[in-house]
């Protein structure tokens, strides 16, 4: 009975990958020519067709991976994965088009040997007859950390000047990434067993956002996860000394990370002693040095100010529903729309003093016993709020900065729920809901923080039912957290 019973999930894992695999072909299909080969309308239409598609098979996937015992599911997760990823290679970036502005900043540094932070791609002479470069980021100084850059470079040079192939070099980076994190991730979550460390495994690999946001999309913020979960993982097998180097790395990709590395730092402290945690230090700062040498000789030029504008602008955000509350209610109220400029600059001051107590509190509470468990917690904690609570900008490729971190928790842990939980409601991003101010962060966000603190309420009041009704919650818990 037990053997058909595992038999016969294997079978219908098998027909949800085959569906899903499905999709991700119609999605290449529909986008060979580009987005501009279809009217808004049917882009539309389509976008809310396989994003609704493949979190209902998202959604069945893991209810099946979750319950199984059975050791054929991890070949299914992984074979049907590479599947998954070698089709949303090959799809044409249909959404955000940030992976081209990783392009022209290449070109920019390779064929016409320009600093991206000084100079912008608008002060290229003649540049819309070079076919290399794409109208994007015309105006703006490049905003990534040095490592990125110096990798950008690094991957239009070998790209000859050939557009197609420099794009894929870009993406093979990020399937690279893909790789290496479900690898980390398997290996963290093994601690809490196979058939745990199977699900953790589906959640990141079958992941729909992962998926068409950092793969087929092509962009760079799994990279960044990639290093933050590295360096979580390397604290739980105690390789302590290349924490800080790692974090370091990460940062050097995209900014957020640098808020972890005072805590790496107590941590590598307390267990492997101040001596360690100096040298590990200065690792880590040889290593940012050598990947920004190649452009602070123009340090004095930075435009630090563009830079630091674009990294505020208000999207999508917490701050973003805020201000459009306001706006909304001062349309009634036309009085209060001269108080505009001060609630806006209200909100964002309260949330950035909001954090700096928030920070003060999680490193002046840290325990003498500093487990790395506390460390994956924390910095868990702090990217969440710092990313999708604190910042001013917000879009839903960013959760591939967390979702590995989650992943590397306890499934029973609330912020791991919440944030598998978001990063699925994320993919609705890719319809209108990216642009319906209000909207996006009701439905992609507050819905999902909201089933959470149901889920948390019901297994308090469980506590009092004995262990019967305690089962019972957890198996309906571990159902919900996977709806949208």
């Amino acid at each position: 009975m037990k053997e058909a019973s595992i038999s016969r999930a294997g079978r219908s894992l098998f027909r949800v990958g085959i569906l899903t695999a499905g999709v991700y072909l119609a999605t290449f299909l529909f986008y060979f020519r580009g987005p501009q080969g279809h009217s808004r309308t049917s882009r539309e239409l389509f976008a809310w067709f396989f994003c609704s598609s493949l979190l209902v098979l998202f959604y069945e996937g893991y209810r099946l991976v979750d319950e199984a015992s059975d050791a054929a599911q991890l070949r299914l997760v992984i074979g049907f994965a590479i599947v998954f990823c070698v089709i949303a290679f090959f799809i044409f970036p249909f959404h955000s088009t940030d992976v081209f502005g990783y392009l022209n900043r290449g070109w920019q540094q390779v064929h016409y040997h320009q600093n991206p932070y000084v100079y912008s791609l608008d002060e290229i002479p003649n540049w819309r007859n070079d076919p290399m470069l794409r109208e994007h980021w015309l105006y703006n100084p490049n905003p990534y950390g040095f490592l990125f850059t110096l990798l950008s470079r690094l991957l239009v040079w070998l790209g000859h000047g050939h557009w197609w192939l420099t794009l894929f070099l870009f993406k093979a980076v990020n399937v690279g990434a893909y790789a290496l994190t479900a690898w980390i991730i398997w290996l963290g979550a093994g601690r809490f067993g196979q058939a745990k460390a199977r699900t953790a495994l589906y959640l990141f690999l079958w992941n729909p956002l992962i998926l068409m946001h950092e793969i087929a999309n092509g962009h760079n913020d799994l990279l960044t996860g990639c290093l933050v979960a590295l360096a979580v993982y390397l604290a739980l097998i105690g390789a302590g000394f290349w924490i800080i180097p790692a974090l370091f790395a990460a940062v050097m990709m995209k900014y957020a990370p640098v808020v972890l590395i005072p805590f790496a730092f107590a941590f590598v402290i307390k267990k492997h002693g101040w001596i360690a945690a100096l040298l590990s230090s200065l690792v880590g700062a040889l290593l940012a040095v050598a990947a920004s040498l190649p452009y602070l000789g123009d340090w004095r030029l930075f435009r630090l100010a563009d830079i630091r504008f674009n990294a505020t602008l208000i999207d999508n955000s917490l701050h973003s529903f805020l201000i459009h509350i306001f706006e909304n209610v001062a349309r009634l109220l036309p009085s209060l729309a001269q108080y505009h400029d001060l609630v806006n600059s209200s909100i964002k001051n309260m949330l950035l003093l909001g954090f700096v107590l928030f920070l003060t509190a999680q490193f002046v509470t840290l325990s003498k016993v500093f487990p790395a468990t506390t460390l994956l917690t924390k910095s868990l904690l702090i990217m969440f709020v710092l990313i999708c609570l604190v910042s001013s900008k917000f879009n839903g490729w960013y959760m591939a900065i967390l979702l590995p971190l989650a992943l590397l928790s306890d499934q029973d842990y609330w912020l791991r729920r919440l944030v598998v939980l978001i990063t699925a409601a994320q993919l609705l991003s890719l319809t209108f809901f990216k642009q319906a101010y209000m909207l996006n962060f009701f439905a992609m966000m507050l819905i999902p923080a909201w089933i959470i603190f149901r889920q948390i309420r019901s297994e308090q009041r469980a506590l009092d039912g004995g262990p019967r009704r305690r089962k019972s919650v957890r198996r309906r818990s571990l159902a919900d957290s996977g709806a949208v």
